[in-house]
């Protein structure tokens, strides 16, 4: 459902992507995963799988799962969003550039990687890294608060930036899109007293994936309603059993082998995106998995 008019360019997009050429949409195109939907999951899962063993960034895994409750939240929130508003995409967004030197075999990466679909209004991009970059800046230890909070505004910066660069969003998209990540995870971070009650964010994703539904039940709304219920129903089952810090490195070798598997389930499903029930099924399978991977890891290993 469309409520505005799609008309919400200022000529800032097209003028710079038109001033791109291939090798720079192509390292755009690589800086942009840093707030796509997958890496924001894979980063998120792996800090709450290696807790404090995680080079330089590790933290205790409540905190952990707080970063990777976030990244679902953000799925939940930004489908319901750009379903309500409706608007679409920057003209050519969906048109890779043309590369005569790109190998064959990596074309499908390279559209995947430089180009988008559906609706535009807000950018999940700039969304999603401010929400899960700015999470990890708030409980980390290591080094001065504003030092880690000016990394993770540098990661949002470069991400909404690569997002003009590439041509698949307007200026008010990717700037909209990082407020409303800040608003949001300053109440989640309060919410969640300081990160370290990760169990009422998942709650929060659940409550928003099921206001999506509202506007329409499609594999994406169903997705985001099975994971966040699944990671949800999972925690309440193993927050008390889940080791707060990892005991050795077979545990984490472990666990990691369980959020592989959760991930190649949860990748399957985005592919082949089979029947609404077994979609929901499958993604709250799948995130209830990298959820239960710690104590899954510890039992194992």
């Amino acid at each position: 459902m469309q409520l505005f008019g799609g008309d919400r360019g200022i000529g800032v997009t097209e003028a710079i992507h038109s001033l791109a050429e291939w090798p720079v949409v192509l390292l755009f195109g690589l800086v942009t995963q840093l707030g796509d939907g997958w890496f924001l999951f894979v980063l998120g899962g792996t800090l709450f799988v290696a807790g404090e063993e995680f080079p330089l960034w590790g933290v205790d895994r409540r905190r952990a799962l707080f970063v990777f409750a976030l990244a679902l939240t953000y799925v939940a929130v930004i489908g319901a969003l750009k379903t309500f508003f409706g608007l679409g995409r920057p003209p050519g967004a969906m048109e890779p550039p043309e590369v005569a030197v790109f190998p064959e075999a990596f074309d499908a990466l390279f559209e995947s990687a430089t180009t988008a679909d559906g609706p535009g209004f807000p950018s999940g991009h700039a969304l999603g890294s401010t929400m899960v970059w700015g999470g990890l800046a708030l409980v980390l230890d290591r080094w001065s608060f504003r030092r880690r909070v000016a990394g993770a505004a540098a990661v949002v910066v470069l991400v909404s930036f690569s997002r003009l660069v590439l041509g698949v969003h307007y200026l008010v998209d990717v700037v909209v899109g990082a407020a409303v990540g800040v608003v949001l995870l300053g109440a989640l971070y309060r919410f969640a007293d300081r990160g370290t009650d990760p169990g009422r964010v998942l709650g929060v994703a659940v409550a928003t994936g099921a206001l999506g539904l509202l506007n329409g039940v499609t594999f994406d709304s169903v997705a985001a309603i099975g994971g966040a219920v699944g990671g949800w129903l999972v925690w309440r089952l193993v927050a008390d059993s889940t080791p707060a810090h990892p005991t050795d490195r077979r545990e984490v070798v472990a666990g990691f082998a369980i959020l592989a598997a959760a991930g190649v389930l949860f990748s399957a499903i985005e592919a082949f995106e089979p029947p609404l029930a077994l979609t929901f099924s499958g993604t709250a399978v799948a995130v209830g998995g990298a959820v239960g991977a710690p104590l899954l890891g510890e039992r194992l290993g």
